[in-house]
């Protein structure tokens, strides 16, 4: 009897645990209105127009099913009917998760793992959000996990490519 009772309670916290990670993995794959990309399929979409336009910039967020702060990123910041609206309307959208997604892409003409992209781009840990103008060339890698207001103002700046115009993200930030 005693055990019973042990054994009906660890499944009970068990089917507790299950049901929460199922929750965050549906939040991951995105229960907001943002259209996700195969990173894959935005390269070829690329390569068949032959460096033509792509007529929007292309931000790539590389995440795991076990980051904390990718899950947070998800809920708190994707999750925002601005940000997602905003990307959605101004942005390639592309989720990339390195450690299931080992076929090769090239990018830039090199041909390359979604995994060793993310170490040639310098982002060491989860999250990380690598953007890319419409000509899909790299601009910047922002590591870890942003706040939704402070990621909504980068989205601005890199959309307006501001950075071309030699205005700092610190100086727009403040402004």
């Amino acid at each position: 009897m005693k055990y019973t009772v042990i054994l009906t309670i660890i499944l009970l916290i068990g089917s507790f645990s299950c049901k929460e990670s199922l929750d965050d993995k549906v939040s991951a794959e995105g229960k907001n209105p943002i259209k996700w990309e195969n990173i894959t399929t935005v390269l070829k979409k690329n390569d068949n127009a032959k460096n033509s336009d792509l007529k929007k910039p292309v931000l790539v967020f590389f995440y795991t099913e076990w980051c904390t702060y990718c899950k947070k990123m998800d809920k708190e910041v994707f999750g925002d009917s601005e940000i997602a609206q905003y990307m959605s309307d101004n942005y390639i959208n592309v989720r990339v998760n390195p450690e299931k997604e080992n076929g090769k892409i090239t990018v830039m003409d090199n041909d390359t793992t979604p995994y060793e992209l993310m170490m040639h781009i310098g982002a060491r840990g989860f999250p990380a959000t690598l953007f890319f103008d419409s000509k899909l060339k790299p601009v910047t890698t922002i590591p870890g996990y942003i706040e939704k207001k402070t990621f909504l103002l980068i989205l601005k700046y890199l959309k307006e490519e501001l950075y071309n115009k030699n205005i700092s993200l610190d100086d727009y930030i403040k402004n």
